[in-house]
């Protein structure tokens, strides 16, 4: 057993940041530039997973009869932002990967205020709690993990394929297959290896109860995402990325304000087991709705 956080602390954030700068290769400014200029995408983008997610999630929340600690935790899951899978992803499906960084940047600064808002609205119409709870997410937490782990490793890998285009594209299939390795190790890591305290105890009843939930909210969530994109005469890559920001989201976040910052472990149960499956209900989305074939053999070869 190990007695540092070497996986969490360490492993984790640089796989992160491997994954932004393998994103980064596969990049130049034009793309950048053409997303700002004609920035319908991001704001597309923007109102699924701002507006439609939690109208989408209040309703799942509604409908289904579950304890109201339930109901709060399945909607505090669709208000997080999108995380690093939702990245990796996007990269290995050839997705828009210049409007993900830009979706992933402005809805991890917009969550600071919409996160303490929407949370406590549901808390008053699940739980009927009386006042507004103290919900403060670090701000500058959050400026340093988007620099360090996001922004930084996108532009060291635009600026090295500007000047070494040649060595950029004989790295990037290699990066491809040994970005989720890398990411898996750490991700088992910090989970099997590491000490842990064990702060939520989940019980085969309540996986049962919550499961239907969960895959019902991330169904809809790829969905809304992809038929909103489309419905506004975007592309479908541009589609297919927004329908991944919207279906995967931080659920390490919703499991700490749960558990850290609300004090109710039983919140955190819907993220823990959204975490189990939307990685690959979202791959199997995304690869459908791309076209996009991913055969392990190529990763390693490099031969179609």
């Amino acid at each position: 057993m190990l007695e540092t956080h070497f996986f969490s602390s360490i492993l984790l954030p640089v796989s992160l940041a491997f994954i932004m700068l393998g994103m980064g290769l596969s990049l130049t400014r034009k793309d950048f530039a053409n997303i700002f200029l004609r920035p319908k995408a991001v704001i597309i983008g923007l109102a699924a997973q701002m507006l439609a997610l939690p109208v989408i999630a209040f309703s799942i929340a509604f409908i289904f009869p579950v304890p109201p600690e339930i109901k709060v935790g399945l909607f505090l899951v669709a208000i997080c932002p999108g995380g690093a899978t939702s990245n990796l992803l996007n990269y290995l499906l050839n997705g828009n990967l210049a409007l993900c960084v830009s979706l992933t940047t402005i809805n991890s600064f917009l969550t600071q205020i919409s996160i303490p808002l929407l949370l406590n609205f549901a808390l008053k119409f699940f739980m009927h709690t009386e006042g507004d709870a103290d919900i403060q997410l670090s701000f500058w937490e959050t400026l340093t993990h988007i620099l360090l782990i996001t922004l930084v490793p996108v532009i060291v890998g635009i600026v090295f394929t500007h000047y070494y285009p040649k060595i950029s594209a004989r790295i990037q299939k290699p990066m491809k297959w040994s970005m989720p390795v890398l990411m898996a190790v750490a991700l088992v890591g910090a989970i099997i290896l590491e000490k842990k305290e064990k702060i939520v105890e989940m019980t085969t009843s309540d996986y049962i109860t919550i499961l239907p939930m969960t895959l019902l909210l991330n169904a809809a969530a790829l969905f809304a995402g992809y038929y909103i994109a489309k419905g506004s005469k975007l592309s479908k890559k541009s589609s297919v990325t927004i329908s991944l920001e919207v279906g995967l989201h931080n659920t390490v976040l919703a499991i700490y304000i749960a558990t850290s910052l609300l004090k109710m472990p039983i919140m955190a149960l819907p993220a823990i087991v959204y975490a189990m499956f939307s990685f690959f209900t979202s791959a199997a989305f995304g690869i459908w709705k791309s076209g996009v074939k991913m055969p392990i053999k190529s990763l390693f070869t490099g031969k179609k």
